[in-house]
């Protein structure tokens, strides 16, 4: 076999068994449950949930502007008068009210530092 068309197989194979991850995750069922309803092996889609889970790919996150009418805007603001607000680079700020959830926070940083 050809290092193109193993390349192709792991791809296909990927592709294959992230569908059933996410199905999984999808169904509400156990995964021995979801196994059995498609008959797949148990330790299969273990193996590809641990490897599709800690691939880079997967770990991705994009982030999307959400353009909000400029009253909504003003509104917020009234209602949050302190502000602490991040500017990452000139392209994108976080403003953070009165009463946010450190965790909350906590989070959304740390998914801006691994973009």
């Amino acid at each position: 076999m050809t290092k193109r068309s193993s390349e192709g197989n792991q791809t296909n194979d990927q592709r294959h068994w992230q569908g059933h991850v996410n199905a999984l995750g999808k169904s509400g069922l156990s995964r021995a449950e979801y196994c059995r309803q498609h008959n797949l092996s148990y330790h299969a889609l273990g193996y590809w949930q641990k490897k599709l889970a800690s691939s880079p790919r997967s770990n991705t996150t994009t982030l999307v502007p959400v353009n909000l009418p400029a009253a909504l805007m003003r509104n917020s603001r009234q209602q949050n008068q302190a502000e602490l607000q991040i500017i990452l680079q000139g392209k994108m700020s976080v403003a953070v009210g009165d009463n946010f959830l450190p965790a909350t926070l906590i989070r959304l940083l740390t998914v801006l530092e691994n973009r």
